[in-house]
């Protein structure tokens, strides 16, 4: 029985650093393939860098600054709807960066229609901190206050004095705030698609057919928002009074 139970434990152990070295070499080996785009990069050929790098997108690698690199590699290509979707994907991960921004109202300005992201009404007004924090920092900030809380309310049954219960009600406000926050940037990536057309132009038409009337035309870099798709056709957005639909494959996200 003890020699069994002693084959169990190193069995898990030795599964353990298996899988850990496994890991320890797929890191190095995203590192290296970085390392090598970069060089490609610097050494001005943009196709093999962008190559390697859309090799590590394609594997599932989700990483602000792979995608911010993706995006330069695209704009050095000429290819600006690819960039502008980068930067987009970056920006989610990376909404503080100054280069990133500067890059990416570069980009807008070398499109036709030169069309911005497009803002949240009230709601995204009244929470306006909420594009400058990513959502992983939202869930962080919020288990964060929530620790804070009930380490102050375990606080104030020892202590009862009133400073502990102004800092209870403050903190639980705190928290109150960072929970509605999460929510809202939760639901606006959710619900709110942000997508960039690729073709180099676009017929938006008034229903999901190609023989229906064209409303307008959007070119390569436009940003969209999207509302609804099905398997062949999506429901774009510009502005509140301009929307229609355009084949799904002319747009990405």
């Amino acid at each position: 029985m003890k020699i069994k139970k002693n084959f169990v434990l190193w069995t898990i152990l030795f599964t353990t650093l298996i899988s850990t070295s496994r890991v320890e070499a797929q890191k190095n080996d995203i590192s290296s393939q970085v390392t090598l785009a970069n060089e490609f990069y610097h050494e001005k050929n943009y196709q093999a860098a962008a190559d390697i790098f859309e090799k590590l997108v394609a594997q599932g690698e989700t990483n602000g600054f792979l995608y911010y690199n993706l995006g330069n590699t695209h704009m050095r290509l000429g290819n600006t709807g690819n960039a502008i979707l980068y930067y987009l994907r970056s920006q989610l991960l990376l909404p503080r960066n100054e280069n990133l921004d500067a890059n990416l109202r570069y980009a807008i300005n070398q499109t036709q229609d030169q069309l911005s992201p497009s803002r949240g009404g009230l709601i995204h007004s009244l929470f306006f901190w909420v594009d400058s924090i990513n959502l992983i920092e939202h869930f962080e900030i919020l288990i964060l206050f929530n620790i804070i809380f009930w380490c102050i309310c375990i606080g104030s049954l020892y202590y009862r004095k009133s400073p502990w219960e102004s800092l209870k009600k403050i903190s639980l406000a705190i928290l109150l705030l960072a929970f509605f926050s999460t929510g809202i940037k939760y639901n606006l990536l959710s619900e709110h698609k942000t997508g960039v057309i690729m073709g180099k132009k676009v017929d938006v038409k008034s229903d999901r057919n190609i023989q229906n009337v064209t409303l307008f035309e959007l070119h390569e870099g436009a940003i969209i928002t999207v509302n609804q798709e099905d398997n062949e056709w999506a429901h774009i957005l510009v502005s509140t009074d301009k929307s229609g639909w355009v084949p799904i494959e002319s747009i990405a996200y």
